[in-house]
């Protein structure tokens, strides 16, 4: 079976959502890869005992900002079909042309280097007042651009396998990503989040790649915010379990990325019986890596210090399934793209605490795009 076939074919539906489980350390995952296809938006409630596949911007919790490419707060489908395995089938070899790409031109950051830097700071002031402690900022880069989004996919996750490759097309707009962080995790009444704070990059050599692993596990700024987010998600998920169950049974342990390493926690905890899974979402959205903490205070200062809105980015994508599964990515290291206005977006951040240094939080957030813009062959 060739992937772009079945891309192709599914792309003929007004939505469809596929992901590819690529990551080895990843120990949850039910199905390695997955595939539905629907011809209606999901309107309404949500209910157990049935199969829902999309997500939630960034915005469905958060302080609304207008984002440069909207999806609706709850951009659901319920498939009339799904394809569902715990392994992914041997694709069939193929060659896919390089002419994803038609036409480009770079709009620009929403935030360049010197109000990012500035931004930092002000940052910096309000962590040392104890009015937060810390905050993700992030950049949306911007471009007008003819795109075929099957293609796409295929070029990324040839250059970028993660923990979910995924796409989703929602009429005539697409979240194309590789995204190493779950969001949400639930079987039944055990619910997992595993969060992500703590990045470097990876080495030239093996010996240099070993080197960078023992300094990013030994950094104590890094663990300092995985620490700060794990508490963050203990707290969230204590909300929804049942008390005394929520556990961090995996500390800042290190997954390993094309590009990057990075510090993954595992936190899980029983759901309470009265608790949907609807609601357990709720109040963990949006996701704590990619807010700050106290998250109330972390979504205030975002929303001042960010000039758009983020849309699908820092948002929720994913599934639930008849039979009480749910898995949602949280949306990082992905492009939006909105074919009838030809916008196509990608942003990236860094979560900024006391010790940050402005110009060293800059780079990290290049450094978590340049992979991704290599993919795609474009430039800023």
């Amino acid at each position: 079976m060739k992937l772009s076939s079945l891309l192709r074919w599914a792309d003929s539906f007004p939505f469809f959502y596929l992901h590819l489980q690529n990551n080895p350390q990843d120990d949850l995952s039910h199905y390695r890869w997955i595939l539905g296809v629907g011809r209606k938006a999901h309107r309404g409630p949500f209910h157990e005992g049935k199969w829902y596949m999309g997500g939630w911007p960034y915005e469905w919790k958060a302080p609304y900002r207008k984002p440069l490419v909207e999806f609706p707060k709850e951009a659901f489908f319920i498939p009339h079909m799904v394809f569902a395995a715990e392994e992914a089938p041997e694709w069939e070899k193929e060659s896919v042309p390089e002419d994803f790409l038609k036409y480009n031109a770079f709009l620009g950051a929403s935030l360049e280097r010197p109000d990012y830097l500035d931004a930092v700071e002000s940052l910096r002031e309000h962590i040392y007042n104890g009015e937060v402690y810390q905050v993700n900022l992030t950049i949306v880069l911007a471009w007008e651009a003819v795109l075929d989004p099957i293609r796409a996919f295929l070029y990324l996750l040839d250059s970028f396998p993660a923990t979910y490759n995924f796409i989703f097309k929602y009429q005539q707009k697409y979240v194309i990503g590789a995204s190493p962080e779950r969001f949400f995790w639930l079987w039944r009444h055990l619910i997992a989040q595993q969060p992500i704070k703590g990045t470097i990059r990876r080495g030239k050599t093996w010996q240099e790649d070993l080197f960078l692993v023992e300094s990013l596990r030994n950094n104590p700024k890094e663990l300092a915010e995985n620490t700060m987010i794990v508490d963050l998600v203990r707290n969230d998920l204590q909300r929804v379990c049942v008390p005394g169950s929520v556990s961090v049974p995996v500390w800042a342990g290190v997954h390993t990325f094309p590009g990057v390493h990075h510090l993954v926690s595992t936190v899980y905890g029983e759901r309470k019986k009265e608790v949907s899974w609807i609601e357990a979402v709720e109040s963990l959205f949006p996701p704590g890596s990619m807010t700050g903490a106290p998250k109330s205070a972390a979504l205030k200062y975002i929303h001042r210090y960010e000039p758009v809105g983020r849309g699908f980015y820092a948002g929720a994508i994913g599934y639930m399934s008849a039979d009480g599964l749910a898995d949602f990515a949280v949306v990082i290291r992905s492009w939006i793209y909105d074919k009838a206005s030809r916008q196509l977006l990608l942003q990236v951040g860094s979560g900024i605490t006391y010790e940050s240094d402005p110009q060293a939080e800059w780079e990290e957030c290049w450094l978590k795009a340049e992979k991704l813009l290599g993919a795609l062959r474009l430039s800023v």
